[in-house]
């Protein structure tokens, strides 16, 4: 029956992924009462729409509502976003960067074509804790097209209720150039349109079946004011980090914790791992937008 069972689950995220997304467009967020609307695309041919709830933070997939919706009031939502994009605007580690209470794990998951997952990761933090477990992912769109089948184990850990993942905006390409300055680096470089790769990263997303999330985090966490301004105009929460563990950053009650999930920093991995031997619940580890207790910890 288990076997009957994980093959009926593999089907089933095999044909979410032949989902066909036209017309995806981005919108500046109108309320329907406790909902804005962020996006409206066509899915199969059918008219739907991304949405938030401005309350909880979580984002849904509805049939497209009728034209109308009004200026958003006052919210939780609103006020994380203005909070998230104000001045001033730092090159690096701009947006959210702290929360309160509990640590909130972050994993991103950059191009790394050559390089494998970091399955030991999330199998000890599915081993060690109450499921499901909150993660939240920043995810880019060449690590998906490069590691289809690690994808795939994260959304069967999902889907058997071991994971509970918040899909984090990474961009598509995670543009980066060896040696080049920061200024013109990253989501920086000239020539690159962040807006254009951003929808890019939801749409591929909405393919997979994979409802995204409000969350962004700028690859290398670099920006400026002008980038800042384009999440900010597509309804996204920019997330940095005080507890980037590769780097040395020790975490704190209250730290955003960066660990990456491709390999490409298996020290980092090694120090968290090590961290949460000391660790004895879930409501430590937050995911971005809810815990093991609460809707939201933002």
């Amino acid at each position: 029956m288990k076997i009957v069972l994980s093959f009926m689950l593999a089907l089933t995220l095999l044909d979410a992924k032949a989902v066909h997304i036209t017309h995806y467009t981005a919108h500046r967020p109108l309320c329907y009462d406790h909902t804005a609307i962020l996006r409206t695309f066509d899915r199969d041919g059918q008219h739907m729409q991304l949405t938030v709830d401005v309350k909880t933070l979580h984002t849904s997939i509805q049939p497209a509502a009728a034209p109308g919706g009004h200026p958003c009031a006052p919210s939780h939502y609103t006020r994380l976003l203005a909070k998230a994009v104000s001045a001033p605007w730092p090159l690096t580690n701009d947006g959210i960067t702290h929360q309160h209470g509990g640590m909130t794990l972050t994993t991103d998951l950059c191009p790394s074509s050559k390089r494998g997952f970091e399955r030991r990761l999330y199998r000890t933090l599915i081993d060690r804790f109450p499921h499901p477990v909150p993660v939240t992912l920043f995810v880019s769109g060449r690590w998906i097209a490069h590691h289809e089948k690690a994808l795939m184990q994260l959304r069967r850990w999902e889907a058997e209720g071991k994971l509970a993942l918040t899909w984090g905006n990474h961009t598509y390409t995670h543009p980066y150039h060896p040696g080049k300055p920061l200024e013109h680096n990253f989501a920086l470089s000239e020539g690159y349109d962040l807006k254009a790769d951003t929808l890019k990263l939801e749409q591929t997303l909405l393919e997979h079946g994979i409802t995204p999330s409000i969350f962004f985090r700028f690859p290398g966490l670099v920006s400026d004011k002008k980038s800042i301004e384009t999440i900010q105009g597509l309804g996204l929460i920019p997330i940095g980090s005080d507890a980037w563990l590769a780097k040395g950053q020790q975490p704190t009650e209250g730290s955003i914790i960066l660990v990456h999930g491709n390999k490409n920093e298996p020290k980092g991995v090694d120090m968290f791992l090590k961290m949460i031997k000391t660790l004895q619940s879930c409501p430590i580890l937050f995911h971005i937008g809810r815990d093991c207790k609460r809707t939201h910890t933002l």
